[in-house]
């Protein structure tokens, strides 16, 4: 077992922060915005590389979606987080996005990114949007279904078979990649309850204390 860290549930004494979680230390928030300024950055220059047919809403929309996938991986996954959405309401939850957080499957709901770009992008596959919505949909729901022992690995088996899915069929040009993000973010990062790890104060001297 790898040694450092504590489980820790109890709400924290900090405020309200919907997107990282209460409490979130500074290097949670780092990983978390620096993955997804990678990620942005990579679909605009993979496009502009590609000489995509792209006007600049379509780069501003591509870097923003690109931003708030793949950073909200990282962002769901933070332990911070992980204790904001399933432990006992802090801060946070006093908030309506707080609120919100705490429900992933409506969380989930709220997330038609697959839609915009399925309209948005060429060649415009009407159907690939709402299908992989209601897919990561559906992963959602089944995750919070299942014992609680078994969340995780649904959520893996999800992840697995999606990404199979996603890398034989049609997409927007350039979107291949966005079920499997939307499926990590969502299903398996968001979805799954996990133990809230702490760092102790040698590892952050600045951690909260409660």
């Amino acid at each position: 077992m790898k040694p450092g860290g504590i489980v820790d549930w109890t709400a924290p004494d900090a405020k309200a922060d919907a997107i990282f979680g209460a409490g979130a230390t500074a290097a949670e928030k780092g990983m978390a915005n620096g993955v997804g300024l990678a990620g942005a950055g990579i679909i605009t220059l993979v496009a502009w590389l590609n000489g995509a047919p792209w006007n600049v809403l379509h780069y501003i929309v591509a870097a923003v979606i690109a931003f708030d996938v793949v950073g909200g991986v990282v962002a769901n996954g933070l332990n911070a987080a992980k204790r904001d959405h399933f432990g006992p309401p802090s801060a946070t939850a006093k908030t309506a996005l707080g609120r919100l957080v705490r429900h992933p499957v409506v969380f989930t709901a709220l997330h038609i990114h697959p839609i915009i770009v399925g309209i948005f992008y060429p060649p415009h596959l009407w159907w690939w949007g709402p299908l992989w919505y209601l897919a990561i949909l559906g992963g959602t729901v089944i995750v919070r279904s299942v014992p609680l022992y078994l969340e995780r690995p649904a959520a893996l088996g999800f992840v697995a078979l999606a990404t199979m899915v996603a890398a034989y069929s049609p997409a927007p040009a350039l979107w291949g990649w966005l079920p499997v993000m939307m499926a990590l973010k969502l299903v398996l990062a968001h979805a799954v309850q996990e133990e809230p790890y702490r760092p102790d104060a040698a590892e952050d001297p600045s951690r909260d204390r409660r």
